[in-house]
């Protein structure tokens, strides 16, 4: 792979927070020192560095680490003859971009709204796609640089907005989150059929009118992922608005009752009535979801640790810890150091196949992962609390050691079973840094890893508080700085956050297009067969898409908590 910037310092392109770790990336570098100037009141060096080759995994290039300069201030980087762009260091730099990433909402708002880029639109949501039957479903959100209002995807908001209110706190917001939760929830309330179950997308034809729905159930992690939404918006708006936190309890109460009760099926994937057109790929996803399977465990899992933090009931806390028992069971297990891929799941009981995508899931396989880490804290005393906190060690080892494989700090996301052609070897199964599902019809989807990898960083995040291992934190850091810019193209694939980015997707599918959107977030760089990045192109590598979004805001919301609650220094 050849990379394209060759004679560049790289770096994050909006700052660091004082206590977090910081790197530059340098492919062709002069020399071998590099140095930190502060060149405010005239230039003085603040630090005196060595650079570190790695050239294992997605190309050749050399680090530099200079985490010791934790004062304030705006600085340059200098090697040989090359200079970085500024480098700020505050313990608010991310103030701004969450600002901004939190005005993609009320821009992509469906319906009769007086914020979304092209209201009114869409008030005749929407026919049942098997009876044709109108059932009034306006509102809510467009979920990525097109018009569909997918139930995979759009439920990240409720999550990502619910972290940004209660983590970050943030002085400009007068009631406009609550406001664009209650907007989100339009949507999401209407969609519960009368059984308790959700219903399937909003999502053809992706035109201006006269869309389907799909009244079968979602995929598994679907409802989970709502459920979570609901009880996050539930905690938010208890003191702000009760009469709405009360709606969104009973709304997770009634979701939660259908999909772990005996309407849901056990043991085999769930077959949908009716499949968007040309969506035939989604049969996959529920291949892998079912009641019982991994990510169905870890997802239950999730979900039930949230409704217990929501009402306190003892009961939720009590099958959460019942379905990391089975999830447990599915865990690889042995020593990371000998087999990387120890940290995997199988996909289900009596299967050998690894859970081997992350699109396919809420927060991929993070949601098992923070479920197990917080569990871990919230009940330390528990029997099987060595266990999780095993496990969670076990995926953090694995994120951060391939994370160390490459300059970047990029974590690998996507593991499989060890099948050639799948990826890079790594012990018993293989990974992958870049999405490529091949699909059963031929057909191959490639996105890029933003969410997945902001849903590690959270993982992470969690591993660093139960273990107080550093170097999580360091892993945390690098997934941010590939999405603000430090990454072989020198774009961040934040609009409007950053400098370089590439050119939204645009489309023929629909008119006026998705336009420029402050805070949209690309779902990121691709890659090739060989899983190398690739330029970028008119593509879904450049495609807006909220579930990158949510899990960037909820990030940063996080990391700048760490900082004020004092938990570093």
């Amino acid at each position: 792979m050849e990379i394209k910037i060759k004679d560049r310092i790289l770096v994050n392109h909006v700052g660091f927070l004082p206590w977090s770790a910081k790197t530059c990336v340098i492919v062709n570098p002069p020399q071998m020192e590099f140095t930190v100037n502060s060149d405010l009141w005239g230039s003085t060096i603040v630090f005196c560095g060595q650079l570190r080759r790695v050239n294992t995994d997605l190309g050749d290039a050399w680090v530099g680490d200079f985490s010791a300069v934790q004062a304030d201030g705006a600085y340059l980087i200098h090697c040989g003859d090359l200079t970085s762009r500024p480098v700020l260091i505050h313990k608010e730099v991310y103030h701004q971009p969450l600002r901004v990433l939190f005005n993609y909402y009320p821009t992509q708002r469906c319906g009769d709204s007086l914020t979304g880029w092209h209201a009114p639109c869409h008030l005749d949501d929407a026919c049942r796609a098997d009876t044709g039957e109108h059932i009034g479903l306006a509102g809510g959100w467009h979920q990525s640089g097109d018009l569909r209002k997918w139930m995979t995807g759009t439920p990240f908001g409720l999550s990502g907005l619910s972290q940004l209110g209660m983590r970050h706190q943030p002085r400009w917001d007068q009631g406009q989150i609550a406001d664009e939760l209650r907007w989100g929830n339009q949507y999401f309330h209407k969609m519960i059929r009368s059984d308790g179950g959700l219903m399937d997308h909003v999502v053809v034809p992706n035109e201006w009118s006269g869309r389907k729905v799909y009244a079968n159930d979602p995929p598994t992690f679907t409802t989970y992922m709502v459920i979570v939404g609901q009880a996050l918006v539930a905690r938010y708006l208890a003191a702000r608005d009760p009469e709405h936190s009360c709606k969104c309890l009973d709304a997770a109460r009634r979701m939660w009752d259908y999909i772990t009760g005996p309407s849901s099926s056990a043991g085999a994937p769930y077959r949908p009535q009716v499949l968007p057109m040309g969506h035939e790929w989604l049969l996959e996803c529920y291949d892998i979801h079912f009641r019982g399977s991994a990510l169905e465990r870890g997802d239950a899992m999730y979900a039930a640790i949230k409704l217990f933090e929501a009402t306190g009931e003892a009961g939720f806390i009590e099958q959460a810890i019942s379905y990391a028992k089975d999830l447990m069971d599915l865990q690889l297990g042995g020593d990371i150091a000998d087999d990387p891929a120890a940290a995997c799941f199988r996909v289900g009981p009596g299967r050998s196949d690894l859970v081997a995508s992350s699109y396919f899931s809420a927060f991929g396989t993070p949601f098992s992962a923070m479920g197990l880490a917080e569990l871990a804290m919230l009940r330390p005393e528990h029997v099987d609390a060595p266990r999780w906190r095993n496990a969670v060690v076990l995926m953090a080892e694995q994120k951060c050691r391939g994370a160390e494989r490459n300059p970047w700090g990029l974590i690998p996301s996507y593991w499989s079973a060890d099948v050639p052609g799948a990826g890079r070897p790594g012990g018993s199964g293989r990974y992958r840094y870049f999405y490529r599902f091949c699909c059963k019809n031929g057909s191959t989807i490639c996105i890029g890893p933003n969410g997945d990898i902001a849903g590690s960083a959270l993982f992470l995040l969690r591993a660093y508080r139960l273990t107080g291992e550093v170097r999580y934190l360091a892993t945390v850091q690098r997934q941010v700085d590939w999405i603000l810019g430090c990454n072989p193209f020198d774009a961040s694939t934040v609009e409007g956050v950053g400098l370089n980015q590439p050119m939204r997707y645009v489309g023929g599918e629909f008119f006026p297009p998705t336009p420029q959107i402050p805070g949209a977030v690309m779902t990121g760089i691709m890659a090739g067969e060989d899983d190398n990045p690739e330029p970028f192109a008119n593509n879904t590598s450049t495609e807006y898409d909220m579930p990158a979004n949510a899990p960037l805001m909820w990030l940063l919301s996080e990391m700048g908590a760490l900082y004020a609650d004092g938990e570093l220094h």
